[in-house]
């Protein structure tokens, strides 16, 4: 038995060494088959990696793009205003007021018997601008003050000017009764007869000479222009001598006194043309010398005449007589002691100095005429602000007279002396004034824009504008439908004067509503109350 079990088991032993060989070849088999499909395997798996990774990468980079565009397109649009703001410390959300949607209708009725008042947000100077300050008073701009003077005596027959009161250019002012004018009325009548008989005395030694009908044609027509152009001459000096007069006394522009001086520039040249052509007409005649002499002397009384009468007529026109009444004046029935006084130029009476009946002297001053359309305020500084001053600055003027108004300018000249006692210098600020708000007199607060400082402003709305509603200051702004009105958080500063300063929250000239805010109040809290 045993036997048997060892001959058995050596026989599986053999067999099983006999077939060892074989397995071992089948399993290299395998093996070989394995690696040579693992090695067909392998650039499928570097091709499936690099399509993934590149996948990857163009997933990126339209992601990359996609994003740089979104940035792009939100870049200059406007940023929603958040839905609740608030300035101050607030127990609980609900606190916070809807400034950017947040709005309030009334009924028409509610409307009409709340007799609401609105108005536009003013501004005042910044307590913290740092900027240079002073205390001044307007005055008038010296440079657009014109007197109106009457050129002769007289006695003050008319006023028609009062203080206050605003005249336009040529506007007769005042009326003065003169002897003086009278007598210059006669003497330019007597010179136009003199003229009248002159040119008979010509036009006879014309007819006596014996110049055929051609020559003599010529001779008129030179005659005629040596005339008009000597007339022209006389008036042009007289005009010219006039204009000096006027403009040292600053009556007149500079303007006008060059167009002056133009004019008789050009009327000396015409008139030397004018001669020489006289002169090649008289050549052409055939005149014995008896006759030349006596039309000569005829030419020459005419041209003498033609002048005194033109001196004449310019003396009526410096009095302030128009060219057209000089020129109707022709017989002494039209002759008047009565001078009208025109303004020179418009503006706003601003001094008289003579009333009516009074008697008065020639070149007398009787009104001043102002251009208020801009104004002068006069800053006192100290010097150790002076330094931080420039001819040119900006300045801003503020007046108790219009609270919430800031009125603009430049600091147009710095004195150059100090004031002894108070060690002050003169500082003027030229602003404009075309509403005439700024009246002669007042007295006026000033901020200068200096080196290093500033003049800034800040809102301001009246204290009864400003209305608390959950702990938070806030206003209510006018829209173009008076029924519609919005509610605007702001920040406010400290009370002066019942006006408070808008730090946060509004604009100069945001329209608010000031009397009957608080019903506007109270209508938002009835509508919010179970919010």
């Amino acid at each position: 038995m045993n036997h048997e079990k060892e001959n058995l088991t050596n026989a599986d032993l053999a067999a099983k060494t006999d077939h060892e060989p074989l397995d071992e070849n089948v399993e290299t088999e395998e093996l070989s088959a394995k690696n040579h499909l693992k090695d067909d395997k392998q650039p499928l798996i570097k091709s499936r990696r690099i399509y993934i990774i590149g996948s990857l990468i163009l997933v990126s980079v339209i992601a990359i793009l996609i994003w740089l565009y979104l940035q792009k397109g939100s870049e200059g649009k406007p940023v929603p205003a958040p839905r609740n703001v608030s300035f101050g410390d607030t127990n609980n959300g609900n606190d916070a007021i809807n400034s950017g949607e947040q709005t309030i209708t009334i009924s028409p009725e509610q409307l009409e018997n709340a007799n609401f008042k609105i108005e536009k947000v003013g501004e005042a100077f910044a307590q913290e601008s740092g900027a240079t300050s002073a205390t001044g008073v307007v005055q008038p701009n010296a440079y657009a003050e014109t007197p109106v003077i009457s050129l002769v005596g007289g006695v003050v027959r008319q006023i028609n000017a009062e203080l206050g009161q605003f005249v336009g250019r040529g506007q007769t002012v005042a009326v003065v009764y003169s002897d003086e004018l009278a007598g210059v009325e006669s003497r330019f009548l007597t010179k136009r007869a003199e003229m009248d008989e002159a040119n008979k005395r010509y036009q006879r030694a014309l007819k006596l000479a014996d110049i055929a009908s051609e020559s003599r044609t010529e001779i008129d027509n030179a005659t005629a222009e040596v005339k008009i152009a000597e007339a022209k001459l006389v008036e042009e000096k007289s005009e010219f001598e006039r204009m000096q007069k006027l403009v040292r006394i600053g009556a007149v522009s500079r303007e006008d006194f060059e167009k002056a001086t133009t004019d008789l520039r050009t009327a000396e040249a015409k008139l030397v043309e004018a001669k020489n052509r006289f002169e090649r007409a008289k050549k052409l005649l055939n005149i014995n010398p008896a006759r030349r002499a006596e039309l000569d002397n005829a030419l020459t009384q005419l041209r003498t005449a033609e002048a005194e009468l033109a001196s004449e007529r310019q003396k009526l026109l410096v009095l302030g007589l128009s060219p057209q009444k000089v020129d109707s004046l022709k017989s002494t029935s039209q002759i008047s002691s009565e001078l009208p006084i025109p303004s020179p130029v418009s503006g706003t009476v601003t001094a008289r100095t003579v009333n009516q009946g009074e008697v008065i002297s020639a070149n007398k001053e009787l009104l001043q005429v102002t251009n208020l359309s801009t104004v002068w305020v006069i800053g006192q500084v100290y010097e150790k602000d002076l330094a931080r001053l420039r001819t040119g600055s900006g300045a801003s003027v503020t007046s108790d007279a219009y609270p919430g108004k800031v009125f603009r300018g430049n600091i147009t000249y710095i004195d150059p002396n100090l004031d002894q006692n108070t060690r002050t210098a003169q500082v003027r600020i030229e602003l404009p004034n075309p509403d005439q708000k700024l009246k002669i007199g007042m007295y006026v607060n000033i901020a200068f824009a200096t080196i290093g400082g500033s003049e800034n402003t800040v809102p301001t709305v009246p204290t009864q504008a400003v209305q608390n509603i959950n702990n938070q200051q806030v206003v209510f702004l006018a829209t173009d439908n008076p029924n519609v009105f919005i509610l605007r958080p702001v920040k406010i500063g400290a009370e002066t004067d019942g006006f408070y300063p808008v730090l946060e929250g509004l604009f100069v000239g945001d329209r608010v509503v000031t009397e009957g805010s608080f019903l506007l109040r109270a209508e938002w809290q009835k509508t919010h109350s179970n919010s």
